[in-house]
């Protein structure tokens, strides 16, 4: 049986290490926010829906700023409700790109910006 160890030292004294990466940076909520308004994409949900409040609230202060669409107030907002009938929204929160590609439940800020091709900061 052929050692290992013996033929290479290196990778058996490196076993234990763990190297750790840093994570992508989570893009600016403000600036990913005007950037889906930009783009036409359209964010889809109802205010009752505790996976759409867990959306907005990745944005925090920029929650204002969303490209969004309200479709459980049909008296007060009977436009919107009417837009979300149009599009077929089936599922809350549902995320529809200009090109039709839809994205439906919680989406991470960097899942958005990697989706709607956001330019990085340098």
């Amino acid at each position: 049986m052929v050692d290992l160890k013996k033929l290479f030292p290196a990778v058996a004294s490196l076993a234990g290490i763990v190297i750790s990466l840093p994570a992508p940076a989570a893009p600016n909520p403000a600036e990913l926010a005007d950037h889906l308004n930009k783009s036409g994409v359209l964010y889809y949900g109802s205010w009752r829906c505790p996976a759409c409040n867990a959306q907005a609230k990745l944005f925090g202060d920029a929650k204002s700023k969303l490209p969004y669409v309200e479709c459980a107030k049909t008296r007060e907002l009977p436009i919107q409700a009417a837009a979300c009938k149009t599009a077929e929204i089936d599922a809350y929160p549902t995320w529809i790109h200009p090109n039709g590609e839809r994205r439906v439940g919680v989406q991470t800020l960097k899942q958005l910006e990697v989706w709607t091709s956001m330019p990085s900061n340098p």
